[in-house]
């Protein structure tokens, strides 16, 4: 036999795969939760959806009382002007001029005239 020299073995350099790290799915995240912290999501999520409903009915709540009291402002603008045309009409004179306006009429020993 031949005698070898002795060859310290030859190192390769390794080639390291790089793995991309995996993010977990939707479902293992669920898994990963325990029921207790399952149960509190749940508990917070239909308290958000309750804390909602109750904001919204507030919210109408207030448009309408808004649109109330702008129908009692415009009631009470007619009011007023309704009460300023019937003190008007109380007024004997002005009772006569709006008859001789509106049907022609005339005062005893008057010619009505109408242009």
């Amino acid at each position: 036999m031949e005698s070898k020299e002795y060859r310290p073995p030859v190192r390769r350099k390794k080639r390291r795969r790089i793995r991309q790290k995996r993010r977990p799915g939707l479902f293992s995240r669920f898994r990963q939760l325990s029921w207790y912290n399952l149960f509190l999501i749940g508990i917070i999520i239909v308290g958000f959806y309750l804390i909602g409903v109750r904001l919204y009915r507030v919210w109408e709540i207030r448009e309408d009382m808004n649109q109330t009291l702008q129908q009692e402002q415009l009631l009470r603008d007619e009011n007023t002007r309704l009460k300023a045309q019937y003190d008007k009409l109380n007024d004997p004179e002005e009772v006569s001029r709006e008859a001789r306006e509106q049907f022609g009429l005339a005062k005893p020993d008057e010619i009505p005239y109408k242009p």
